[in-house]
């Protein structure tokens, strides 16, 4: 019955990986017996296949345990370019490594493959086949994203040449279609996104160029919606951990926030979210870069953002442009400037200023504006636009904040009379 094919299975990864964990070591020094252990392990590849999330574990965790060994028994990356300086024989791979290059190359794949969706993560695609917003935060499913995450880092580390090599043939066959399908680019994608780090300098620049290339042509050629909301959440979620590469590479951190931007007008459910959320990230561990001028530029990005807040913002809901504020916050608490942080602030709350101040005025003339619900409802959104940006900002908000305390007070008091009543 399937029931006892899927206990065998389960029954025979649990006795393979116990067998290599506590004595793969005894069993590598025999020689006589390196054939049955490659056959051991090439089962439990295969088994690592079954789509039957249980059984995966278990021969997760062993793979987790076999890559962070051989990575600690010689942290540093054998691949020749890395030390061009020092080509001798220490940059030959490790007897050991050599031993499980084959199979790990395999690992990989599965890895990649089946990779586990990741907290940050927003539009998924539902049982029902349709793209929607991730409301839950699946524990399960996180922890087991964080044991995927740290196994495949260790086996990049390993070999970062074959982990890119895996990823990039995976993309090239989403985009020439032999194995588009939405979560083929989803697991590929957080995949991608998950070892972050885990690659040197130039090779990280030269891999994701190539990524963030390939997505976006994929979101060209792609038609419907759902297809462009997916393909955008996955640039989105790429780009949000490559926070070293962006910070080097102005050209392509401009490019990429516009691009969050002209994601905040896509109204299909979660992209909206997925942008501000992305954007709010970026600004926390690029905040310098907006402040500051930047070679070929005339002026600091902070002030276009500024200049076009209203074009931005415009079809985003409230709890966004909350988000959207307290990112530009973050980046205007990195001027060190005091006159030219102020006139910053001066100039994001420009907007809420002046409906807070038709209010103001509206009320000034009659109270029983401030009993109107839509009223209401507006000073609660620019009260808590005012909170989020002070949040971020802190104490140099100040400056705004004694702009409209009067008037908040008032309001206060105003709007409690009107409860008591």
């Amino acid at each position: 019955s399937t029931q006892s094919t899927g206990e065998f299975i389960q029954n025979l990864a649990l006795f393979l990986s116990t067998i290599m964990k506590e004595h793969g070591t005894l069993i590598e020094s025999k020689n006589d017996l390196s054939t049955s252990m490659m056959e051991a392990l090439h089962y439990l590849v295969l088994i690592s296949e079954v789509e039957e999330k249980e059984i995966f574990k278990i021969c997760l965790e062993y793979w987790n345990c076999l890559a962070s060994d051989l990575y600690r028994e010689s942290p540093y990356s054998s691949n020749p370019i890395t030390f061009p300086l020092f080509n001798n024989n220490n940059n030959a791979t490790p007897p050991r490594r050599q031993l499980y290059l084959a199979v790990l190359s395999k690992v990989r794949v599965v890895l990649i493959s089946h990779m586990a969706k990741p907290e940050e993560v927003l539009v998924v695609e539902n049982d029902q086949g349709e793209v929607v917003r991730e409301f839950m935060k699946d524990t399960d499913a996180i922890s087991l994203y964080k044991t995927m995450r740290e196994t495949l880092v260790y086996l990049t580390h390993l070999d970062y040449a074959d982990t890119e090599n895996i990823m990039t043939e995976k993309l090239r066959a989403q985009v020439d279609g032999s194995e588009w399908s939405w979560k083929n680019l989803n697991t590929l994608c957080w995949a991608i996104g998950s070892i972050s780090g885990a690659m040197h300098e130039e090779d990280e620049k030269r891999f994701l160029v190539c990524v963030i290339k390939d997505l976006l042509g994929l979101c060209e050629q792609k038609r419907g919606k759902d297809n462009k909301a997916i393909i955008a959440s996955n640039i989105m979620y790429i780009v949000g951990q490559y926070p070293r590469f962006l910070r080097q590479h102005w050209k392509f951190l401009k490019t990429v926030v516009n691009k969050l931007f002209e994601f905040m007008h896509e109204t299909h459910d979660g992209v909206q979210d997925m942008a501000c959320d992305t954007f709010i990230k970026i600004a926390q561990k690029c905040k310098r870069h907006f402040v500051t001028v930047q070679v070929a530029e005339v002026m600091p990005f902070i002030e276009e953002i500024l200049s076009g807040i209203n074009a931005i913002i415009c079809d985003l809901q409230p709890h966004q442009v909350h988000t959207f504020y307290e990112a530009v916050g973050y980046m205007i608490q990195a001027q060190a400037d005091v006159q030219v942080q102020e006139r910053l602030i001066e100039k994001l709350m420009s907007l809420p200023n002046q409906v807070w101040d038709r209010i103001i005025n509206n009320a000034t003339h009659s109270v029983d504006t401030l009993k109107d619900p839509e009223c209401v409802k507006q000073l609660g959104n620019i009260l808590k636009t005012n909170v989020r940006s002070c949040q971020a900002i802190g104490h140099p908000f100040v400056t705004q904040l004694g702009r409209i305390y009067l008037d908040m007070l008032n309001v206060y008091q105003v709007l409690s009379e009107n409860i008591s009543s």
